[in-house]
């Protein structure tokens, strides 16, 4: 293995611990590694929060435990939004689903985010 891809294999490791729940790479203060993965889900939450707030009123207290659950099935993949829609997904196949304001509010979620992906794949022809 060359020293590029031994480095890359040990910044995947890094990152799968930080944001995927993954082995703390040896070598590394599983303290430092904790505190930094606590911070980016901490982030990530917010980020959510503001791109879909009915979720977080539907969940109430229950929002952080529910959106680790779905952080902790994987890394975020897109912008907010996106990672919004895809809790709001979450929440409809978890038991938080059961809830009828907790799934009105995703589906909410879902349509809004459905309908800007659809916008925003429309192309401005040239000259138009």
């Amino acid at each position: 293995m060359s020293a590029r891809d031994e480095l890359a294999a040990r910044q995947a490791a890094l990152v799968a611990a930080l944001v995927a729940d993954g082995p703390i790479p040896p070598g590394l203060d599983a303290g430092r590694v904790r505190i930094q993965s606590d911070a980016l889900l901490r982030k990530r939450r917010r980020s959510v929060m503001r791109a879909a707030p009915e979720l977080a009123v539907a969940l109430g207290e229950s929002f952080a435990a529910a959106f680790a659950e779905h952080a902790a099935s994987g890394p975020k993949s897109g912008n907010s939004a996106d990672d919004a829609a895809a809790f709001a997904r979450f929440l409809l196949r978890s038991a938080h689903g059961r809830n009828r304001e907790v799934r009105r509010a995703a589906r909410s979620v879902i349509r809004k985010h459905s309908a800007i992906r659809k916008h925003s794949v429309i192309r401005r022809l040239p000259g138009g």
